[in-house]
């Protein structure tokens, strides 16, 4: 499971502790703790400069390794497989009458639950503290939390070992009620070894009691480990004298002690399935019901690692500088993170702002203070609006390249919708004609559009879907929708044109034509587009940054929550929606924004860690580093 917001799954770093590493950043969402597959994946090695205890917060202690949420927990456990079976093994009766299908589920499922202690470790408050990708997005998502992962191959594949685990369960306990009402069922010669199976009941208890002992207070351990001693419930299970709904109804009276009010039900549910499998001596309503007891007690966990995200976050964003510096400067130090080509991107992109602004002949506007960030910033744009994907983004950007890339789709998105409401007024103009209201007209234009691509782009341009896209330019889903989007453009023209006829192919045809060649290639329309988009981004965003450097990281995420500056600005009007400012500027300010944010935090890290190493050594650092 990761935390929701962040998807994607990278390489994890074990420590000594327990794991850190980056989660999967996602864009306001929950994490999922599960390790969603990314765009990059980086090797991190086994140990860590963070000091165990902080000197600033000596309360908490940081685990020496990294762990990736949008921070995920994998549930997938460990399954050997013994060549012999080993002297707890249980034989088949074959008057039972397994079918070859039941018999294949108990020798290859997994030993273990879906959920188990180590499963759920990554919720525990010192991973949640060393988790670095959950810094990370704690400052860029109010909103964050853990979630179960269910979504994508990886979901698929647990929930299928899942499902085999809890069908060889309820086999499992069949075969248990067949020998206890048969005793003599099993005497005479040794079953052969393909007819005996690893029982899964005494790890199922096991880890029962283990997971328990982690969500209520050590006063109820005693209890638990009475009402569940693995042994006599084995030995009350192979007899057929155990009392499955007096323990049931104990968890559930324990369970409710602990839990939020909101999980009784829940809990109320998991006595009366386990109730009903014990009259009707059904195994599989039995198995549900031990189904049900464990996705509560997942819920649970997530519940006290959501509170303790929600606890902790002020201390988890204001710390983020100083652990990040910390961090990458041990790895740095031990030749275990490479960041020499991200150090001559920087330099390469200072370089290109300095000769633009002299072939232009002008000097930046920004003051000298400013202008090494202003490179920074004009760097990754380029990397944001250049027509086709980079490579990847600067190593140096390892626990942000999610949120680039979703930027740099949402630019991608921005462009191309330019370039389709500049093919809809061309054709208008052809017929002679002029838009009356064009703000209104474009607000409804891109609303439409946006609605066409259905769930893949949000209305800010964001993806929404966990679809991969190769270019994440927004090409790829503007080609599928084609059709339908020249068909828009082709009823706004007929209508902007006075023309009350169905839109004709004639009509369609050229549009759709021009739109697939502008969107396949970089034509000179997309380069003028990019060039206008470029100027207004990088203004929104030295806009916002100005602002930032004197604020802290707590004080610039809580920013975010604003609407863009021009927005309050707009007029002597009283108004203060997003509606009385043009559509366009309200998306690219939101971007400036955005990009700020990011940029500044990096900034903070790696300007005296790489990018401004040389200049402070010689020099005291810039007021804003």
């Amino acid at each position: 499971m990761d935390l929701q917001g962040t998807k994607e799954a990278r390489t994890q770093e074990e420590g000594a502790d327990g794991p850190l590493e980056a989660y999967g950043a996602g864009s306001g969402r929950s994490k999922e703790y599960h390790k969603s597959e990314g765009r990059d994946s980086h090797k991190h090695d086994t140990s860590t400069s963070v000091h165990p205890l902080r000197r600033r917060q000596a309360p908490f202690a940081y685990p020496p390794g990294a762990r990736s949420s949008t921070a995920v927990i994998s549930s997938a456990a460990p399954r050997p497989q013994d060549p012999t079976p080993s002297p707890e093994a249980v034989s088949i009766p074959e008057k039972l009458g397994l079918s070859s299908r039941d018999q294949r589920i108990l020798y290859k499922a997994r030993r273990h639950p879906p959920v188990t202690k180590k499963t759920l470790s990554e919720l525990d408050l010192p991973c949640i503290m060393s988790n670095i990708n959950l810094r990370m997005d704690a400052n860029f998502d109010r909103d964050l939390h853990f979630k179960p992962d269910l979504d994508g191959e990886k979901g698929k594949r647990k929930r299928k070992e899942a499902t085999d685990y809890w069908e060889s369960m309820a086999t499992e306990i069949a075969i248990y009620a067949f020998m206890a009402a048969h005793p003599d069922a099993g005497d005479g010669t040794a079953e052969p070894a393909q007819h005996t199976f690893e029982p899964r009941l005494p790890a199922m208890f096991e880890t029962l009691q283990e997971v328990i002992k982690t969500l209520v207070p050590e006063r109820d351990h005693p209890s638990v480990m009475q009402n569940l001693e693995v042994p006599l419930l084995m030995q009350q299970i192979r007899k057929g004298v155990l009392d499955m709904v007096a323990l049931a109804s104990w968890m559930a009276a324990l369970l409710k002690t602990h839990c939020a009010p909101m999980r009784d039900e829940w809990v109320d549910r998991m006595v009366g399935q386990v109730t009903d499998g014990s009259q009707s001596q059904d195994p599989k309503e039995i198995v549900n019901g031990l189904q049900t007891l464990f996705a509560i007690l997942e819920a649970m966990k997530l519940d006290v690692a959501n509170h303790q995200i929600r606890t902790f976050r002020v201390l988890l964003i204001e710390d983020t500088v100083p652990f990040l510096q910390e961090y990458f400067e041990g790895k740095i130090n031990r030749g275990n993170f490479h960041v020499e080509p991200a150090r001559l991107w920087y330099q390469a992109a200072r370089d290109r702002a300095l000769e633009e602004d002299a072939r232009k002949s002008r000097t930046s506007q920004s003051d000298d203070g400013i202008k090494p960030l202003e490179s920074l910033f004009r760097g990754v744009a380029d990397l944001l609006l250049q027509f086709d994907a980079p490579d990847e983004f600067p190593v140096t950007f390892l626990f942000d390249s999610d949120r680039l890339w979703q930027l740099r789709s949402t630019v991608q998105n921005l462009i191309n919708l330019e370039i389709a409401w500049y093919i809809f007024e061309s054709y208008v103009h052809t017929q002679k004609r002029y838009l009356s209201a064009r703000d209104e007209t474009y607000s409804t234009f891109r609303s439409r559009v946006w609605s066409l691509m259905e769930d893949g782009v949000d209305p800010d341009g964001r993806l929404n879907s966990d679809e991969d896209d190769p270019d994440l330019r927004g090409g790829a889903r503007w080609l599928q929708n084609m059709r339908c989007i020249s068909l828009e453009i082709a009823r706004f023209a007929c209508a902007a044109c006075c023309l009350d006829v169905l839109v004709a192919d004639e009509v369609v045809s050229p549009i759709e034509a021009a739109l697939e060649w502008h969107l396949s290639n970089e034509s000179e329309l997309f380069r003028y587009f990019q060039n206008t988009m470029r100027e207004k981004v990088l203004a929104a965003t030295l806009t916002s940054a100005r602002r930032y450097l004197t604020l802290s990281p707590l004080a610039i995420c809580e920013s975010q929550r604003t609407t863009p500056a021009s927005t309050n600005q707009g007029s002597s009007t009283t108004t203060t929606s997003s509606q009385s400012v043009p559509t366009q500027q309200y998306d690219v300010e939101r971007i400036g924004m955005r990009l700020a944010h990011l940029g500044v935090l990096h900034w903070r890290v790696w300007a005296p860690l790489l990018y401004l190493r040389d200049e402070i050594a010689e020099s005291e650092p810039p007021a804003f580093v």
